[in-house]
């Protein structure tokens, strides 16, 4: 049984502005293609395998346990809902943050 996969509206932004940036601040377009690109190859197997990657640290704070994909120098976070078959992609930061900010 395959998963849907849903990205949030804030994910969706921070994944522009990451490539936002890297196009117009660093000047490399091709390297924000690339990241684009990373970053739908990394999602494409969460559909038939949602927890092919690691926890990330279990906080009391937080309802949902979280996974952590590492793509370059950023992370995508996501969160599995086995009763609606839907993997929920619902930060994305760059990786010397704290993820728990987008969260909390």
């Amino acid at each position: 049984m395959e998963y849907k996969i849903q990205f949030t509206e804030k994910c969706l932004e921070d994944i522009e502005d990451a490539c936002q940036y890297i196009k117009e601040k660093l000047k490399e377009e091709n390297a924000a293609n690339r990241l684009r690109i990373k970053i739908k190859d990394s999602v494409k197997g969460l559909s038939i395998s949602p927890e092919m990657y690691a926890k990330t640290e279990k906080f009391d704070r937080l309802e949902n346990e979280y996974r952590r994909i590492p793509i370059d120098n950023y992370v995508l976070l996501y969160t599995v809902n086995k009763k609606r078959n839907t993997v929920y992609i619902v930060h994305f930061y760059y990786g010397g943050r704290n993820y728990l900010e987008g969260l909390i």
